[in-house]
């Protein structure tokens, strides 16, 4: 109940403050300031707008976690990004159990609730999910609100979940940690490792779809 109270608050925080997030999160100097004005607060709050990007969906991940890493360098930007992801996505499955189906259908094409909710119950499920999550550049928190509605074990499902968001946000929080830094080579040796990164990812896709039934890919 206090997961499924929390999401209610920060669902009605994005409704509120969801434009102005957006709009800010393209000038990382802006959000720096504003966060470090804030002092050992200021974590709280990027934690809390992490959290609300996943909740909301539409929110692009990617660019908060170049934010994190713009504002507060690699290590503590990877830690408080993690954590803020981690806290959306719980806190969006235990909202998605509370709701129901019928609340969640209201925003998700049936269809894709039956295909991912087919993948996730599947005796390769964990694999599929590992590795859907792993893939870069496609959006993942949707996936949360749908597993709530499956009889998923969740801390089977948040570990994994959490293990899959790692690498790629390792990776970003990179990026935005040598914008900041102006380390011209260093942004070229952290693309470079995002590119071997997605030709891991689709090389596994293509493993995965070989052995299995589950055609997960359609979802995405």
């Amino acid at each position: 109940m206090v997961l499924v109270c929390t999401g209610v608050l920060l669902m009605t925080i994005a409704w509120n403050y969801g434009p102005w997030i957006i709009e800010n999160a393209k000038q990382p100097e802006k959000i720096r300031d504003y966060l470090l004005s804030f002092g050992n607060f200021g974590f709280l709050i990027y934690v809390l707008i992490q959290a609300l990007h996943v909740l909301v969906v539409v929110i692009p991940g990617d660019l908060f976690n170049i934010c994190g890493g713009y504002i507060y360098g690699t290590p503590i930007g990877f830690v408080l990004s993690i954590v803020g992801i981690m806290l959306g996505s719980i806190t969006a499955f235990y909202l998605s159990r509370f709701l129901g189906y019928d609340f969640i259908a209201k925003f998700v094409e049936k269809e894709k609730i039956d295909k991912i909710s087919k993948m996730i119950n599947s005796t390769q499920g964990m694999i599929g999910t590992f590795i859907i999550c792993l893939i870069p550049f496609i959006p993942k928190d949707l996936m949360m609100y749908i597993a709530g509605l499956t009889p998923i074990k969740p801390s089977r499902l948040f570990i994994i979940y959490g293990i899959s968001r790692i690498p790629g946000t390792i990776i970003w929080v990179s990026v935005g940690a040598n914008m900041y830094s102006k380390d011209t080579f260093g942004i070229a040796i952290t693309l470079v490792g995002l590119i071997v990164f997605a030709s891991l990812t689709y090389i596994l896709r293509k493993i995965y779809k070989r052995k299995s039934e589950e055609f997960f890919w359609s979802i995405i």
